[in-house]
């Protein structure tokens, strides 16, 4: 079977890459100002999904478009009672800053495919759906129907896995994998919750204050603009105009704009960036030490003891906090904390992060959680999907746990994370100048047909 796969992909390698890169030149970013019906996360979300979808169609598979939420393609024995999938995700973070490529040009240099999605998560969901493509084109038997299910809010609020397996009822796969992590498979995911919290900061010279894109995205850029007498303003800009990472401008002669610049990274890792509102804080409190300040800089501790739930255990290790969005409006102040928490806690980490900040004088506003994973390594399809791992590879690398969240949460505990990045791989999801190798992504389809077929069998 593993040969039948493998020679289809050799043989639709134009195909491959030519529908990859049209997927990525849709700029899929959640879009309020164009939801509308079959559009509930904008209309490029809607056309990612439509566009897939159809895809899907004309290769033979069964489509369904839940409202514009999720959607999925099926193939398979419709009487089947089991079914088998994959979960992907087709909407992206936005585009930040520093690129060297167009963003959504899906440029070839070299072996590299670059484009926002080409890694996290369009590259490695299309590498499953052409390696369903080839399990279907071989005729071979199934016991199970194998489904491709597709969801359009994974970067932002995960309302689209809510709608297709709540609001839509879809029954949930019995065996799974979302291609959206690395290899060899991640058997635990810490649990997560994001919360927003909003506080009066009283009289201050920030009028407004903006920093962040995603609650899952550590910010790279903060802005703030200051009012108040034209002497202070002028010592603050002399004072920051110094330091090469802030850059100020004057708004008149009561009013200063400053912009500071830190390292972008996914909200899974904090520390491995820069938080742009809470080095802008800081360096605003050394200047004019108002309590607020100083409060936001401990609140965004990437340990989570800014907000009292620092802490780990033996399966997925510390606790992390990312403070995604910070803003200042009309004199209030708003942060929305993105946290992963250990796969063995319980869910009492959320009363300890709400009781931190209400007990201070904080508002929560809103809240969305996602529990932990925990597959055992003996289990299914921890046991198939590995050994279809190293048979194609073989590398014998132990299953791994993991701080980020995949869709492989809302099927737990029937469904694990299962590639597509590697060991040594460049971090580049969220990042500028994000890419996808071809030569990954060709693999990935020939593994990823035989993950499915052995899955639909086993």
């Amino acid at each position: 079977m593993r040969a039948t796969f493998e020679a289809w992909v050799d043989s639709h390698q134009d195909q491959i890459i030519a529908e990859t890169q049209k997927i990525l030149r849709i700029p899929s970013v959640n879009e309020p100002e164009s939801v509308g019906e079959g559009a509930p996360f904008g209309k490029p979300c809607a056309d990612a999904l439509e566009h897939t979808l159809a895809l899907c169609a004309a290769l033979g598979m069964r489509t369904e478009n839940f409202g514009g939420y999720a959607g999925h393609a099926e193939f398979g024995p419709e009487d089947a009672p089991e079914m088998v999938a994959m979960l992907g995700h087709l909407d992206v973070v936005p585009v930040g800053s520093e690129w060297t490529k167009e963003p959504f040009g899906a440029e070839i240099e070299g072996d590299w495919l670059f484009a926002r999605g080409a890694s996290d998560d369009k590259g490695p969901t299309y590498a499953a759906l052409f390696g369903a493509k080839a399990v279907l084109d071989s005729g071979l038997p199934l016991t199970r129907r194998v489904r491709l299910i597709f969801g359009c809010d994974e970067e932002s609020g995960w309302e689209c896995m809510r709608h297709y397996f709540e609001v839509a009822q879809q029954p949930k796969p019995d065996l799974a994998f979302t291609p959206d992590a690395g290899f060899p498979l991640y058997y635990a995911e810490k649990g997560s919750f994001t919360l927003t919290a909003t506080k009066p900061i009283g009289e201050s010279l920030v009028a407004t204050f903006s920093s962040g894109l995603r609650p899952n995205m550590v910010p790279d850029e903060a802005e703030v603009v200051l009012i108040g007498a034209p002497d202070r303003l002028a010592y603050i800009a002399k004072t920051l105009k110094r330091k090469r990472t802030f850059k100020v401008t004057d708004e008149g002669d009561k009013a200063l704009r400053i912009w500071a610049k830190g390292k972008a990274s996914h909200g899974a890792s904090p520390q491995k960036g820069i938080n742009a509102a809470q080095k802008l804080a800081e360096a605003l409190f050394d200047l004019f030490p108002e309590p607020w300040l100083s409060e936001l800089v401990e609140r965004c501790a990437c340990d989570g003891s800014g907000i009292g739930i620092a802490g780990k255990d033996e399966i997925t290790g510390p606790l992390t906090c990312n403070v995604g969005i910070v803003t200042v409006l009309d004199g209030t102040l708003s942060m929305t904390f993105n946290v992963r928490y250990p796969a063995t806690w319980d869910e009492s980490v959320l009363e300890r992060a709400q009781a931190s900040l209400t007990s201070d004088g904080w508002t929560i506003t809103e809240l969305h959680h996602t529990a932990p994973l925990y597959v055992p390594q003996d289990a299914e399809p921890v046991r198939t999907l590995l050994k279809v791992y190293r048979d194609h590879t073989g590398d014998r690398s132990k299953p791994l746990t993991m701080g980020g969240r995949t869709y492989a949460t809302t099927v737990a505990p029937n469904g694990v994370a299962f590639g597509a990045g590697m060991k040594g791989d460049p971090e580049v999801a969220h990042r500028p100048d994000e890419k996808f190798s071809i030569t990954r992504l060709l693999f990935c389809a020939k593994l990823y047909a035989d993950a499915l077929y052995q899955l639909a069998n086993c």
